[in-house]
């Protein structure tokens, strides 16, 4: 359980560094990808429910922070996004990279709509059209492709828990 947490940890600041700074130099048609949304959808789905909102909320409380905008927001949605594709892992073969890519997109399509939604409420008149188009469908591809590789670190995090729980339920 310590070694699951500690990689957590270091998996959500490390990911939050690199969303920050390393992709706000890297953008491709002015979008980046969302690590720590696809974080907590491969998470979720290799993990269950309560570890996925448990990370979910974390990490989006990570975003909250460097976002500078309302504290909370990302830490819920966050939260029921990882409690959801938890959710749903029991019905799919886990460790297969392409049903993560899948999740990922349909994910990504979700948190980013109703993020702009939640913002169309603040703030009043928003065009949903332009979003989807320019910003929700090509974040959604990018986080497909990140979320390769993202789901080979989160298995090896996995497994390598797994296997040190073992080790330890034995002595």
């Amino acid at each position: 359980m310590r070694v699951k947490i500690a990689a957590y940890t270091i998996l959500i600041f490390s990911m939050t560094l690199i969303q920050s700074t390393v992709l706000d130099n890297i953008r491709v048609y002015n979008i980046k990808p969302n690590l720590l949304m696809v974080l907590i959808v491969t998470s979720a789905f290799l993990s269950g429910n309560i570890e996925g909102a448990v990370v979910g909320f974390f990490c989006g409380l990570s975003q909250d922070m460097v976002s500078g905008k309302t504290i909370g927001l990302y830490a819920l949605l966050g939260l029921y996004l990882g409690y959801s594709v938890g959710s749903i892992n029991d019905r799919l073969y886990r460790e297969n990279a392409l049903i993560t890519v899948l999740i990922t997109f349909v994910s990504t399509i979700v948190y980013e709509f109703s993020v702009y939604f939640l913002n169309w409420f603040y703030r009043g008149n928003m065009d949903f059209v332009f979003p989807f188009t320019r910003v929700i469908l090509p974040e959604a591809l990018y986080n497909g492709i990140a979320s390769v590789f993202i789901f080979i670190i989160v298995l090896k995090v996995k497994r390598k828990s797994e296997k040190s729980g073992k080790l330890s339920s034995r002595h």
